[in-house]
């Protein structure tokens, strides 16, 4: 709780989680020779927010007004109000704005190949140069499907399902209801000149850290967007019910590939081994003339028992998703379940880990 004025507010905060990842996202943020970063743990059922770290933050209180434009980075909540390209995390947007229009769509493939300059990706109808993966993606996916595509983080995968099967209208709606913007202006006309790059969270699409949480929470809740809350007393008019916006079968379409994303995708080298078992996504999000940003989404326990937690972290400038970000967020959790937050599974409740079905 806190002091405001002569009241005390009720916050949903949990200081001991709080403080633990804001040590360790200053210790990544401090690795990765970062100016900055920030973290968002959350209760996925009703949007309860756990933790919220913003680094920098002021070495000392208070801060004249005087001195504030030398505080700048250090003032900016970037949790919040950070606005960053999310990179491959959005590719879950993509994901649920097909599976909403066609649940069939999952088994749809689309073809990565190598390009004649050595890159993998594709070329798209309508679209003036081709697609690329990560520079760190050395062979071509061959047949994907939305499982592999979004396992192994495949870009040709999804800005051949936006432009062929979703559509700008439809991933804009999508997008708006998490408050993700996708063009500027935020128009289907804008977005359709952009569609191939926006699908894996590039060209103008713009997301804070929490929103990106959110995305992840919703999965987590079978589809069920939670509003988002710290204030928990009868000082918060906003306590909405968590908006269903997709079939909770549908969620768990794509919760079971962010699964393989950590068990044997894109994070696997870097957070597999994390108790309780976590489901993500990376993303490496491009920035120009600088390293890309960072990025990890994703919720823990995988299986359904007791309460989970979603999270999301960003490491400015960090470089891979999976070797920054992902690490930091596996820590986290592991500090969540140490605390009883959350559960790991108990004996003999061995996790069913999904299994990637490789195209031929």
């Amino acid at each position: 709780a806190i002091l405001d004025r002569d009241r005390t507010l009720r916050l949903s905060v949990d200081i001991r989680l709080q403080l633990r990842a804001a040590e360790i996202l200053e210790r990544y943020v401090k690795e990765a020779g970062s100016p900055g970063g920030a973290a968002v743990l959350l209760d996925p059922a009703n949007g309860d927010l756990l933790a919220s770290v913003s680094y920098p933050w002021p070495q000392r209180f208070p801060i004249e007004i005087a001195d504030e434009e030398e505080h700048r980075g250090e003032l900016t909540d970037r949790a919040r109000y950070g606005i960053y390209p999310p990179g491959s995390t959005f590719k879950l947007v993509t994901a649920m704005t097909a599976l909403r229009q066609d649940p069939n769509i999952v088994r749809k493939t689309y073809v990565c190949q190598l390009l004649p300059d050595g890159r993998v990706g594709n070329r798209v109808r309508g679209w003036g140069r081709a697609i690329r993966d990560d520079l760190t993606v050395h062979s071509p996916h061959g047949i994907v499907d939305m499982q592999k595509g979004i396992s192994r983080s495949c870009n040709a995968y999804f800005a051949q399902l936006a432009v062929y099967d979703v559509g700008p209208e439809p991933l804009l709606e999508m997008a708006q209801k998490l408050g993700i913007s996708v063009a500027q202006p935020n128009t289907p006309e804008q977005l359709k000149d952009a569609l191939p790059q926006a699908s894996y969270g590039q060209g103008q699409v713009t997301a804070t850290p929490f929103q990106m949480t959110r995305v992840a929470a919703t999965l987590a809740a079978g589809g069920r967007m939670p509003e988002g809350r710290w204030i928990l007393d009868e000082s918060n008019p906003r306590r909405a019910e968590p908006e269903p916006i997709l079939d909770e079968s549908l969620a768990k379409v794509i919760t079971r590939s962010m699964r393989l994303v950590v068990s044997e995708g894109t994070a696997a080298a870097y957070v597999g081994g994390v108790e309780p078992p976590m489901a993500g996504k990376t993303g490496t999000a491009e920035v120009k003339d600088k390293p890309s940003h960072s990025w990890f989404v994703g919720f823990a326990p995988y299986q359904a028992r007791g309460r989970r937690l979603a999270f999301g972290v960003i490491v400015e400038n960090g470089g891979y998703g999976g070797k920054v970000a992902a690490r930091a967020a596996g820590e986290m959790v592991r500090d969540a379940a140490r605390l009883g937050l959350i559960q790991s599974a108990g004996p003999g409740e061995a996790e069913q880990t999904p299994t990637l079905q490789e195209a031929p």
